[in-house]
């Protein structure tokens, strides 16, 4: 089953720690999710909320740079290349040239795992029993199967055995694959 997310529709979410606002576009529970993916928007330096018991991943989208401290070690986030961190690692924000805009995922580790892909060209991709995916249009159009979304907008893909994932010429898509443990 595919489903279309607009981007129009992703739900706004205070931080945890309050520093500011993402766009939430899926999750299994609002109030007590075990996984979730969300926009961010980081307008300035700042701390990571702490998210202890989860795994993360991070990818740069658009705007200014962002390095982040994590644990004490410099990481420059790089668009087109996921930065995946424990949930409860000291992490600090620094900005430069602009608000940015990234793309986070998490899971409960103790419950999922998850995989960040990014897809430039066309793909094929099978998923386990109870296994899905996101397929989320970084910089272009994406048709997944017959399901045609635009740039910032999610494909939820669910109860497939497989799917293919085919970006239009100079797009990207980053496919988030989120499996039980």
């Amino acid at each position: 089953m595919l489903q279309l997310i607009p981007a129009a529709e992703y739900r706004e979410a205070l931080w945890k720690n309050g520093g500011g606002l993402s766009y939430e576009i899926a999750c299994d529970d609002a109030t007590n999710p075990t996984w979730r993916i969300a926009v961010a928007r980081i307008n300035r330096p700042g701390p990571f909320s702490d998210y202890r018991g989860y795994d993360r991943t991070i990818l740069a989208l658009e705007g200014g740079s962002v390095e982040l401290e994590v644990n004490g070690a410099r990481i420059p986030l790089v668009p087109l290349h996921p930065y995946g961190f424990p949930g409860e690692a000291r992490v600090h924000a620094h900005t430069r040239g602009g608000p940015a805009r990234d793309l986070n995922v998490m899971t409960m580790r103790d419950e999922w795992v998850h995989d960040v892909e990014i897809v430039g060209a066309p793909a094929r991709f099978v998923l386990d029993e109870e296994e899905f995916a996101l397929v989320y249009a970084i910089d272009g159009a994406v048709l997944v199967d017959e399901q045609r979304c635009a740039a910032g907008d999610t494909v939820a893909v669910d109860e497939c055995e497989s799917f293919g994932v085919t970006p239009d010429a100079g797009a990207h898509a980053a496919v988030i694959r989120i499996t039980p443990i």
